[in-house]
Order: C-alpha cells, then sequence, then structure tokens
C-alpha cells in the first residue's frame, strides 16, 4: 500500500518531470528546406504554411535554422513577448544604425511615442479626402472604363504621395528610383535572402540613406506641421532620441508607409475579384467597406512573418526556445490558422464577424504603427473602385510573385467597367 508521503513524493516527482519535458522539449524538424523563393510557393504560400502547422506548433527549418511558430496563439505570443532584435551578422541594416523602431523598451516607446498622436483611428481622418483626391485623379481617364495596372497606377501612386504629405517632404523627381530603393532595402527584412542578392540591396539602402539625409537637411530649413519637422524636434530636445537616429527613423516610415499599400491594394481587389460573391456582396452593401478591409487583411495579409530574436529563453507551444535562437512568426499562418478560424478559414468572407483579430499589422509593443491609415487608404482604394466600377473584371494574366516576406504581384492588371 502506497503511504500518503509517498504518494505525495510522487505527486511531487511527476511535476518536476513535466516540467523537465517542457523544457527539453524540441521544435519539429522541417524534413526539407523551406522552399521560400520557389515559384509554386510564392503562389500559394497558405497550402504550404497549412501543410507546416499540421505537423506542430514549433517547427525548425533545416536550411535556414530558424524556428517557426505557426499558431495563431503562439504567434501572438511571439510578437508580443520576445524581443524585436534580430541576428545581424551580415550588418544588413549597416546603414541604418540606431533605429528606434528596431529596438525595445525605452529605446523604442519614447521615440514611437513622438509620432503616434498623427496616427490614431481619429486623426488619420482628416487625410481621407487627400486619399480620395489621388485615387479620383488617378482614375480620372478611365470614367468609362477600360485596363487598369493596379500597382503603377493606383497602388504606388496613392501611399507614395500621401506618405510624402504626411511626412511633409517634396515628391521626387525620379520617383521610380525611389521606389526601386525603398524595395530593395524592404527586402534586407528577408529571412531567406540570398547571399548573392545581399549586395545588390545594400547598395540601394546605401543610396537611400544618402537621400534621407539630403531631405532631413533640407526639411531643416522647412520646418512645419509635419510628421518630419516632428521628428528631428524630439530628437534636437534629446529626451526620447537623438539627432543621429532621425534618418533611420524615417527610413521606416518610408519603407512600411509605401510598398505594404501598395502590395496590400493589389492582393484586396485580386482576392475579391477571385471571390466574385462576396464583390458583389460588397458592391450590394457598400456598409460592409470598414470589415470588407479587415478580412482581406486576414485573407491576404501582404507582411507574411516578422522576424524576432530573443534574449532569453522563451517557452512558446510547448517548447522552450533558446535566447539567441531566430524565430519566424507566421502571420500569414497565423491569419488562417483553422484552430483559430474554425472551418471555414480558407474562404473570404466579408460578413466574418471577428475578422479584426487578424494580426496582418502584428501584434505587441511593435504592432504596425500606421495600422489606422493603411486601412483608410484601402478603404478609399477598395471602396472606389467597387462602387464606381462595379462590373470590373480580372484579365487573364500570369501573376509573378515578388517576395516571401511583403506579399504581392509585380502587377495586376483589372479591367475596369461600369
Amino acid at each position: 500500500m502506497t503511504t500518503c508521503g509517498e504518494a505525495e513524493s510522487f505527486g511531487a516527482w511527476r511535476t518536476t518531470l513535466g516540467r523537465l519535458v517542457t523544457q527539453i522539449a524540441s521544435p519539429i524538424a522541417g524534413t526539407e528546406p523551406f522552399p521560400a523563393r520557389s515559384p509554386g510557393y510564392l503562389a500559394d504560400p497558405y497550402s504550404y504554411l497549412g501543410d507546416l502547422r499540421a505537423r506542430g506548433r514549433v517547427v525548425a527549418d533545416p536550411g535556414s535554422g530558424l524556428w517557426f511558430l505557426l499558431r495563431y496563439d503562439d504567434v501572438e505570443t511571439g510578437l508580443t513577448t520576445i524581443t524585436r532584435g534580430h541576428d545581424d551578422r551580415e550588418h544588413r541594416h549597416r546603414h541604418f544604425p540606431g533605429n528606434p523602431f528596431a529596438a525595445d523598451g525605452p529605446g523604442h516607446t519614447g521615440p514611437r511615442r513622438v509620432i503616434m498622436p498623427t496616427f490614431s483611428n481619429r486623426a488619420v481622418q482628416r487625410f481621407r479626402d487627400r486619399a480620395q483626391q489621388i485615387v479620383d485623379e488617378a482614375l480620372a481617364a478611365k470614367e468609362r472604363g477600360g485596363g487598369l495596372r493596379v500597382v503603377e497606377e493606383i497602388g504606388f501612386q496613392l501611399p507614395y504621395h500621401l506618405t510624402c504629405d504626411i511626412l511633409g517632404v517634396p515628391a521626387v523627381d525620379k520617383a521610380d528610383e525611389l521606389r526601386a530603393w525603398t524595395w530593395k532595402s524592404l527586402e534586407l527584412i528577408d529571412a531567406f535572402l540570398p547571399p548573392e542578392q545581399l549586395s545588390d540591396d545594400l547598395d540601394a539602402s546605401a543610396c537611400l540613406a544618402a537621400h534621407l539625409r539630403e531631405v532631413i537637411d533640407w526639411k531643416r530649413d522647412h520646418l512645419a506641421d509635419d510628421v518630419v519637422s516632428t521628428v528631428i524636434a524630439a530628437a534636437d530636445e534629446g529626451d526620447v532620441m537623438r539627432p543621429d537616429q532621425v534618418v533611420p527613423y524615417i527610413h521606416t516610415l518610408y519603407l512600411a508607409g509605401m510598398h505594404t499599400t501598395v502590395n496590400q491594394s493589389a492582393l484586396s481587389l485580386h482576392a475579391l475579384l477571385e471571390h466574385r460573391p462576396q464583390w458583389e456582396l460588397l458592391q450590394s452593401r457598400p456598409a460592409l467597406l470598414d470589415n470588407a478591409v479587415e478580412e482581406l487583411l486576414r485573407f491576404e495579409p501582404t507582411a507574411q512573418y516578422m522576424r524576432r530574436t530573443g534574449t532569453s529563453d522563451r517557452e512558446i507551444g510547448g517548447v522552450t526556445i533558446p535566447a539567441g535562437t531566430e524565430v519566424v512568426c507566421w502571420i500569414a499562418s497565423a491569419n488562417r490558422d483553422e484552430q483559430r478560424w474554425g472551418p471555414t478559414v480558407d474562404e473570404l468572407d466579408i460578413t466574418r464577424e471577428d475578422a479584426r483579430a487578424h494580426i496582418a499589422f502584428g501584434k505587441g509593443p511593435h504592432v504596425c504603427v500606421g495600422s489606422w491609415l493603411a486601412r483608410l487608404e484601402l478603404q478609399v482604394v477598395v471602396g472606389t473602385i467597387v462602387s464606381r466600377f462595379p462590373n470590373t473584371e480580372l484579365i487573364d494574366q500570369q501573376l509573378r510573385w515578388e517576395s516571401n516576406v511583403i506579399r504581392g504581384p509585380e502587377e495586376l492588371v483589372i479591367h475596369l467597367r461600369p
């Protein structure tokens, strides 16, 4: 017969063993390197991520050595609790050192608060008329319909001009050159960037840094009520940030303000036109526009993942992630997690009641500062095209997908029909 004391000892032993098992639990090892750049994966990342998600909550990629978080709850926890820092042995961010948005704690929250009043939901509404004006100008010659290159003619034009207005910087003569620099600089966050591409991207990053230094120098002589002036003033005061952090700070706003909205506009229109009943539902019920945008962000998020490298051990998904481990928090997987969204997870449903629970903009202290502005831009683009051109159709085309981290087609052509 087991005595009470023996039972208590056995219970304590079992508890200790359980803790040890949790501590030594390992991620599921991938069977082959992650195909981050294969055309098949880029065309449909969600099926592949779904297969990975079915294998385990934490998966180690044998090709890159990265650990993947795939479930909604785990991705949310990773984004919220693992520090922002990256393992930058390749010195990818050498041209923008000291970026406050890559920091944690007061070094991040202090500088971030400088511009938060500008980007609140209420504050960004004052930019709606300007956003509508930009879209109207882009569509002015198409009142009777016709072909529209979404990325070139509207996707880039809206965030580029609106970003310049909000930042308080003049438009450049060679916008295509600036667009190329910002895109290649954005590629430096690619967790699977091939070595042969790194040099070209770093050269573009150097060009962008030089351009931004010129912009900041010009702005010091043209201070006004705008974001760049506000950041310069905060840096000169020296309480929450330093003058040498202004360029990397504005660099982040350039990247976040342009290409993500460019791609999300194309992804959203493509998804709606691919799911024609949803397009027609939005046309007949325009009051669904706000929720439609949230569902589009869930269904096709342009930011597919965010990277984290912890400074301390962290238990997520039943696995202890050691300090220094590079982790990929898969937003694209979390937004398609059937355990969170149910059996209709792979369906576009603009009436989905909890669509806003998506994590397309990240989560935690580093959630996208411009999320409300991005929503506004999408509302204007999608709402305008659906209402003015209700019979719009996709043109038969072979889409070329550019990136595994900032998803979007190189171009999307649609035929506008009133």
